[in-house]
């Protein structure tokens, strides 16, 4: 891939999606790398919603690499929001136990928006977005982002973590997303 820099998008939406370790948020890295660089720290605002994932967790299942966070460069004036997550199709032994654990991440998830909401920061970067899709809404997340100048976010799109219900329910969310980032800026997929 071409290099990327963060002043092509300036005042733009930008979905990236990709598998496990496709650089996903490597990309947003850069992205927010460049923004920082070009003084917007204050502007900034990131809602990384990375699971936590024990590296034996990791290991266990076959994706060293897996839920990276997005951490901004010390000393920009960055706002970076988290907390705790668990990674459901990960972490669960039973369908059933996935869905709870994603309806959990999503109250979690939207108390971390109804704070960013309060920051009123130009700039949004979110991170892992599909993490809030398992049990949320498109729907909600478009009137958020609606509200952004610019906008970066990056989400799973792939095959590697399995199927099941929640895959399932995250696939037809994103798509949404998809088609919201299609007609109002740009998608990019990741391929390894």
């Amino acid at each position: 891939m071409e290099q990327i820099g963060g002043q092509d998008w300036l005042g733009k939406r930008l979905l990236i999606l990709g598998d496990v370790n496709t650089g996903k948020t490597t990309l947003c890295r850069s992205i927010l790398e460049d923004f920082c660089r070009l003084g917007l720290g204050r502007q900034i605002v990131i809602v990384d919603l990375a699971p936590h994932i024990p590296e034996e967790l990791s290991s266990e299942k076959g994706l060293p690499g897996v839920g990276g966070s997005l951490r901004p460069p010390e000393g920009c004036g960055v706002i970076h929001m988290a907390a705790h997550l668990d990674a459901p199709r990960l972490s669960s032994t039973s369908e059933a136990e996935a869905m709870a654990k994603a309806r959990a991440n999503r109250e979690i998830i939207e108390e971390l928006f109804c704070r960013m909401d309060l920051e009123r920061r130009e700039i949004l970067f979110v991170n892992d977005v599909t993490m809030y899709l398992q049990a949320g809404t498109a729907e909600d997340l478009i009137a958020r982002f609606g509200l952004a100048d610019t906008l970066v976010v990056n989400g799973y799109w792939g095959e590697s973590l399995g199927g099941g219900e929640l895959t399932i329910r995250e696939r037809a969310e994103t798509d949404k997303i998809r088609a919201w980032f299609e007609r109002a800026g740009t998608v990019l997929t990741l391929d390894r």
